[in-house]
């Protein structure tokens, strides 16, 4: 049986073991689906000195609307790198990234801005929220960026706070939360002006085991009730578990793709070797 690589999350380790070895079936896969990014071919290529580094190596990929897909891979594999390239925080060296179907590549940098600020929500590791503004606030930026009335982002804003639980917390700082609540925040800020797509960023390398699974809980929930797009680079086995597909990244390609239901995801103990 061969095996894949494990990996921690806190305390709390496991291995991750593909259990029935068959291709991928993309054309069956996306029967009936619509394609929300579209990335042909990309390349990142990088000068280290004399050394040419490949930090993406021709990476394709479609990602399809309502879908809950998994990227992983080990440091330097490139998945952030991958997500700076749909995210349109970079530009690959060569390929295109389609975000509902416009081309990224055809875009100045003020038509970037707006088609960031309108199709994706970003939840990072870090939270990266402004201290100086309350979660009301933080949550209302977005929309006020997009142009939105500040009244009507207010009431916005305290629907979104609603959705993930802290309404009542609408006045607090950064400083006056937890962890958890802040990266609630982050989500309820990522979802402000309807994106299609979310990108999550370890958004639970920061928290602890209880809150990071109240946040796979968030998360899946806004998945399959809301039917929001997520593309999520994690380590979790709470968030890799409940996933679509999963995504393995090696070298700056994608090494392999899998359903989820085709993968077994077992507890492991920290230092085992492991073998493909």
């Amino acid at each position: 049986m061969g095996r894949l690589p494990y990996g921690a999350h806190g305390s709390d380790a496991y291995r991750i073991i593909q259990t029935i070895f068959m291709e991928f079936n993309e054309t069956s896969y996306a029967e009936n689906k619509e394609v929300v990014v579209s990335i042909h071919e990309i390349q990142r290529l990088y000068s280290r000195g004399t050394e040419t580094v490949r930090a993406l190596d021709g990476v394709d990929l479609n990602l399809y609307r309502g879908e809950y897909a998994c990227v992983m891979g080990p440091s330097g594999s490139g998945k952030t790198t991958l997500f700076n390239m749909i995210g349109g925080l970079d530009s690959p060296t060569a390929g295109r990234v389609f975000i509902d179907g416009v081309d990224m590549a055809q875009l100045n940098a003020k038509e970037l801005a707006f088609l960031r600020c309108r199709k994706i929500g970003y939840v990072f590791q870090q939270f990266n929220l402004n201290t100086t503004m309350t979660a009301l606030e933080n949550v209302m930026l977005p929309m006020i960026f997009a142009g939105m009335h500040p009244d009507n982002a207010r009431v916005r804003g305290m629907a979104l706070l609603s959705k993930v639980q802290l309404e009542e917390r609408w006045r607090h700082r950064p400083k006056e939360m937890s962890g958890g609540q802040m990266q609630r925040v982050a989500i309820a800020r990522s979802l402000a002006n309807n994106p299609a797509l979310l990108l999550c960023d370890e958004p639970t390398g920061n928290l602890d085991l209880k809150t990071g699974k109240e946040i796979h809980n968030l998360l899946y929930d806004l998945n399959k009730n809301d039917k929001v797009t997520i593309i999520c680079n994690t380590h979790d086995h709470n968030m890799l578990s409940v996933s679509d597909r999963m995504i393995w990244m090696t070298d700056g390609k994608i090494d392999r793709i899998a359903l989820t239901a085709d993968v077994h995801i077992e507890k492991a103990s920290l230092g085992e070797e492991d073998y493909e």
